[in-house]
């Protein structure tokens, strides 16, 4: 039996997509204000000037989570860690 282990990967045998992204609340809550844009490709937030012209690679909170043409279903989940950090979880999943 082979075995191969990959970080950062989630990964099913179905069509299904999934996404998760973590990061703290306030770069979450910059996101939300517009300083920040989701770079769905990479699964992370970055400053709204190293977006390039992508399409579809860089969502704005809106449309991630308000777009009625974004074809997943999403979720956010806010947790505090044991040493009182506040973590946002957030994401997207459906069928590709």
């Amino acid at each position: 039996m082979n075995i191969q282990i990959r970080r950062g990967l989630f990964e099913t045998n179905s069509s299904s997509v999934h996404s998760i992204t973590m990061c703290d609340e306030s770069d979450f809550d910059r996101f939300k204000k517009g300083e920040l844009v989701f770079d769905r490709y990479n699964e992370r937030l970055v400053r709204g000037e190293e977006e390039e012209e992508y399409d579809g690679q860089f969502l704005t909170y809106e449309d991630l989570f308000d777009g009625y043409d974004f074809e997943y279903e999403t979720y956010i989940d806010r947790f505090t860690t044991k040493k009182g950090d506040k973590v946002v979880a957030f994401g997207y999943f459906g069928h590709d």
